[in-house]
């Protein structure tokens, strides 16, 4: 189902891409510092939201990259326990006092 709706969204902007392209040709002159132009608007836009697209995958991969690797150091930090060292404990038996949280121990005066 997830398939066939992303489907759906790429036909859907190719033919919103398509609309802006056939009704904005009108040239429009660009300027950045000493150098000028012009081009059709269409190809503007096309260009500018590609390069912030490009980018913004570009980041979102470096945080993703970088965010496993700090969930593969900790997991290489993080002490393993070894078989057969955990605590045996009964569950018939009661912890004593030490071992009880605070609210549950005893009263002692």
């Amino acid at each position: 189902m997830m398939h066939k709706i992303r489907w759906l969204f790429l036909i859907l902007i190719a033919v919103f891409t398509l609309i802006l392209v056939f009704q904005n040709q009108a040239p429009t002159e660009i300027q950045l510092i000493f150098w000028k132009h012009s081009l059709p608007l269409s190809l503007l836009l096309i260009s500018t939201t590609t390069i912030g697209f490009l980018l913004g995958a570009l980041l979102t991969a470096s945080m993703l990259r970088q965010r496993k690797k700090k969930e593969l150091k900790s997991r290489k930090q993080s002490p393993k326990p070894a078989i057969g060292k955990e605590k045996a404990t009964n569950p018939s038996m009661k912890a004593t006092a030490e071992e009880q949280p605070a609210e549950e121990q005893p009263f002692r005066s």
